[in-house]
C-alpha cells in the first residue's frame, strides 16, 4: 500500500479517466473534431511509456501498478477499436481485442507467481497499432494496411506470449472443461457479428449454446475431477466478457441506456481486482454463491433484452442488486474478513 497513490500509479488513473474524453472527441462532429481526438490518443498512448519509466527509476513499482497497467491499455486500444466500426473491418476489431484481453488475463493468472515482462515483439505490436489506430482515426492514405500489419504482429506476439505462459503453468490446462469454456470464448466474436448484422436469431442460438456449455465445463470438471485454478479463471474471464460485450452491443444497438455501462463497469473492476488480491494471497479463485446466481442472472438479462422480454427492466434490476451484492462479498473476502470461507468447485 506504499505506493498505491504514487505518481505512476495517478498517471494509470489519469490515462483511464481520458478515455471517454477520447471517444467523445472521436464521435462528435466539429471542425478538427478527428485530429483533437488523435491528439488525446497519442498522449494517452505516450503516457503509457511515462508511467513505466517513472516507477522504474524512482523504484515505485506496486501489484496494483502491474494489474492496472495493462487494463487501461486494453481498454485504451479497445474503445478506439470499437467506436471505429465502419472505418475498421469488424474482423480486425474483434481479433485485437480478443487477443489483447486473453492474454492479459493469462498474464494476470500466473501473475501471483510469474511476471511476464513486455517482450520486443510485444512492445513493436504496441507502436504498429497505436499508428494504425491513429492513421485510420485522421484518414490517412493506406491506413487499411497499417491496421492488417496490426493484426499479424498482434496474432503472432499473441503466440509469443501464450508459449511463454503456458510452460509457466504448473496445472494441467489441456483438458475437456477448460477446452469448453474456451470454446465459450471463441463463440463471443461470432456473437458480436451477428448482432452488428442484426440476425438476432443466430446471436439467440450462440448465446443459447454459451450458457449450455457454461454449465458442461463445470459439470465435467467436477465429474472427471479437473478442476483447476486456471480453469476457474478462465471461466470468470469468459463470464465477465459476455457480460461486458453484451451490454456494450446493446447500448451501442439503442437496446439499452448507456447508464447501464457506468454501472457494471465499476463493480467489474472491483470483483476483477478483488479475485487478482485473493488469488496473490490463497493461490486460489474464489467462488460465492451469490456470485453463480449473479452470473446466471446476467445470462437471463441477457436473453430477456434479445427476446425484447415483457419483464426485462425488473430482471435487469433485479440482475444489478446481485452483482452488486456479489462485488460486496468479494471485497470483503479479499479483505480478509472471511478466514473460514471455503472454496466452492
Amino acid at each position: 500500500m506504499k505506493h498505491i497513490f504514487s505518481l505512476p500509479n495517478q498517471i494509470t488513473f489519469f490515462r483511464i479517466i481520458l478515455i471517454p474524453v477520447f471517444v467523445i472527441f472521436l464521435l462528435i462532429e466539429m471542425p478538427y473534431g478527428d485530429y483533437i481526438a488523435a491528439f488525446i490518443f497519442i498522449i494517452l498512448s505516450l503516457s503509457d511509456a511515462l508511467d513505466g519509466y517513472i516507477a522504474r527509476k524512482k523504484q515505485q513499482t506496486t501489484g496494483l501498478g502491474k494489474i492496472l497497467d495493462p487494463i487501461a491499455d486494453k481498454l485504451l486500444i479497445s474503445a478506439a477499436l470499437i467506436f471505429l466500426i465502419g472505418r475498421i473491418p469488424l474482423w480486425m476489431v474483434v481479433i485485437i481485442i480478443a487477443r489483447e484481453w486473453i492474454i492479459t488475463m493469462l498474464r494476470l493468472i500466473v501473475l501471483p507467481k510469474h511476471v511476464i515482462p513486455a517482450e520486443k515483439l510485444g512492445k513493436i505490436k504496441t507502436v504498429i497499432q497505436t499508428v494504425a489506430i491513429i492513421s485510420v482515426i485522421i484518414n490517412f492514405p493506406f491506413n487499411w494496411y497499417f491496421m492488417l500489419i496490426a493484426v499479424i504482429i498482434t496474432l503472432i506476439s499473441g503466440l509469443g506470449y501464450l508459449v511463454k505462459i503456458m510452460g509457466m503453468l504448473d496445472e494441467k490446462i489441456l483438458n475437456i472443461p477448460n477446452i469448453i469454456t474456451f470454446m465459450r470464448l471463441v463463440l463471443l466474436p461470432l456473437f458480436v457479428i451477428t448482432m452488428l448484422n442484426s440476425k438476432l436469431n443466430y446471436s439467440l442460438i450462440i448465446i443459447g449454446i454459451i450458457v449450455l456449455s457454461d454449465k458442461l465445463d463445470g459439470i465435467s470438471a467436477r465429474m472427471m475431477n479437473q478442476v483447476t485454478e486456471f480453469g476457474r479463471a478462465l471461466d470468470s474471464f469468459t463470464d465477465w466478457s459476455v457480460l461486458l460485450i453484451s451490454f456494450f452491443l446493446f447500448v451501442i444497438l439503442g437496446y439499452l441506456h448507456f447508464i447501464w455501462i457506468l454501472l457494471l463497469i465499476f463493480p467489474s473492476i472491483m470483483m476483477f481486482l478483488s479475485k487478482i488480491f485473493f488469488l496473490r494471497k490463497q493461490k486460489k479463485i474464489p467462488i460465492t454463491p451469490i456470485a453463480k446466481i449473479s452470473v446466471g442472472m446476467t445470462y437471463v438479462t441477457i436473453v430477456a433484452i434479445l427476446i425484447n422480454f415483457i419483464y426485462k427492466d425488473q430482471i435487469l434490476i433485479i440482475t444489478f442488486i446481485l452483482i452488486y451484492l456479489s462485488m460486496f462479498r468479494y471485497i470483503l473476502l479479499s479483505s480478509g474478513w472471511f478466514k473460514s470461507f471455503k472454496y466452492l468447485s
